[in-house]
């Protein structure tokens, strides 16, 4: 999974991307401010660490996620608008956007267009999605009803393309995100390819001063949901000893890091869940949308496994720490047999049988 880190100048947003990446075992240079940097971060998982040490494996594998930091938007003139557009392409291979916007004052670093203003700017970054949206639907109405003035086998598909398609264009040119114009499962997979950037889940980073770092934030900023963290902050956590990052922490109020808040809520906002496995070869965790079947988390292990599967033998991390190990949780009657449409939960710790 991607999450695109997306923000006009000086918005703190590389800082925040080349902080959370050094957290979270990733070594990013930054040496080109106007080149797009990818950073795959582990995903913090205490379930993990804990069956780690249960079993001691060889190996032990987190779950991952992909973070991308754009160059800034300046989109206050022409010439700005141009530049952001040569990244269209990159969000749209993001499975997410993160707006980050500055709320802080520094004097060492000029606010963008001489004021802070985190709502102006997230309101900004929602036209620029919707302008790139309007211009792919704009294109393909164009393209559709050329084709339609040419009979070929693909007229009937290609005339209800034209409808959804013009439903599409009214609802960009209201100002509204596309979300809430598609209606029904078939016109969600006619348009999937797409990838428009307002059918995209958003959420935003307020970046504040680290005075206001351990408060809670807004929780919605522009209709978005929001999370306030300080970027400043997290830079300074990634340069200390693992050891040292507790207390420093704790100096500040704070329970968690910037990587670890962001990383959380990047998932809840792509609605992902994660299954475990574990034995003494290795203890991984797997990063799944919630409500998938059995079946198909067995799939994400290896095809083999799901072509032969019989059954999956299930137990909640939760009664598994309880009780100490899977013998004992076994004994206590909370190691499950689940068949292929079981829906897995967060914190399943899960050995598929199968046979192939």
């Amino acid at each position: 999974m991607r999450a695109a880190l997306i923000g006009p100048p000086r918005s703190g947003k590389s800082v925040l991307f080349a902080a959370v990446a050094e957290a979270g075992g990733s070594h990013v240079h930054l040496d080109r401010a106007d080149q797009p940097h990818l950073a795959v971060v582990k995903v913090p998982d205490e379930r993990l660490e804990w069956l780690a040490r249960l079993n001691k494996p060889q190996k032990v594998t987190p779950a991952e996620l992909e973070f991308l930091d754009l160059p800034g938007f300046d989109l206050s003139d022409e010439a700005g608008r141009g530049r952001a557009r040569a990244h269209w392409a990159a969000m749209e291979q993001a499975n997410m956007l993160v707006f980050v916007v500055a709320d802080f004052s520094d004097p060492a670093v000029p606010p963008y267009r001489d004021k802070v203003d985190p709502v102006r700017d997230v309101e900004e970054l929602k036209q620029e999605m919707l302008f790139a949206d309007l211009e792919r639907v704009s294109a393909r109405i164009g393209r559709l009803e050329a084709s339609l003035k040419k009979p070929t086998g693909r007229q009937h598909e290609n005339v209800i393309e034209l409808e959804l398609m013009k439903r599409l264009l009214a609802t960009l040119e209201s100002e509204k995100p596309l979300s809430g114009a598609i209606h029904a499962e078939s016109e969600s997979k006619l348009v999937r390819s797409f990838q428009f950037l307002t059918l995209k889940p958003t959420m935003v980073v307020l970046n504040c001063g680290e005075d206001r770092a351990a408060e809670a934030g807004p929780g919605e900023l522009a209709g978005l949901p929001c999370i306030q963290l300080s970027a400043r902050i997290e830079q300074e956590l990634a340069q200390l000893a693992p050891a040292e990052r507790s207390e420093f922490l704790k100096d500040l109020g704070l329970t968690q890091g910037a990587r670890d808040r962001l990383i959380r809520a990047c998932y809840q906002r792509l609605d992902l869940v994660s299954f475990l496995t574990d034995g003494p070869d290795e203890c991984r965790a797997w990063t799944i949308p919630a409500g998938t079947t059995a079946l198909a988390a067995a799939e994400e292990i290896h095809s083999d496994i799901a072509r032969g599967f019989i059954r999956a033998e299930t137990v909640a991390f939760s009664d598994l720490q309880a009780a100490g190990d899977h013998k004992k949780a076994k004994a206590a009657g909370k190691t499950r047999l689940e068949g292929k449409e079981y829906v897995v939960k967060d914190g399943d710790v899960i050995y598929f049988r199968f046979n192939v």
